[in-house]
């Protein structure tokens, strides 16, 4: 029982709850970039109406980009230009997106969440 209060002291320590927090803030806004991207790569839509649709989602799921000192507008026009980017290289490509998704996928969102949890890291 001893080792039990310790654990549960030690894993509700601020600075256990910030930690853990920052992976799932880096998780969730690297799964919203990656939403951009595959979306930019499999449908048609407007790369504009699919950024602010998912920065949307992103909002009413409780987050704000200030959380993680993104100006929304920057992040607007890049994750825009990256989409469109993406989009252009995709239908350049051989290989079928659909067969594709989970190379891009399983690439891009380590190296995101890196990234962001590296920004976090030195904001706190």
């Amino acid at each position: 029982m001893k080792y039990i209060c310790t654990l549960f002291m030690l894993l509700t320590a601020p600075s256990y709850a910030v930690a853990n927090n920052q992976q799932q803030s880096a998780e969730d806004l690297c799964e919203m970039e990656w939403r951009i991207t595959d979306r930019a790569g499999s449908t048609d839509t407007d790369v504009f109406e699919i950024v602010y649709g998912e920065l949307t989602a992103f909002n009413a799921a409780g987050h704000s980009l200030s959380e993680y000192s993104i100006d929304k507008a920057d992040f607007v026009k890049v994750s825009t230009e990256g989409a469109k980017s993406f989009r252009k290289m995709v239908g350049e490509m051989t290989t079928p997106y659909d067969e594709a998704r989970s190379f891009f996928k399983e690439r891009m969102t380590p190296i995101c969440i890196k990234n962001v949890l590296k920004t976090l890291n030195q904001e706190h």
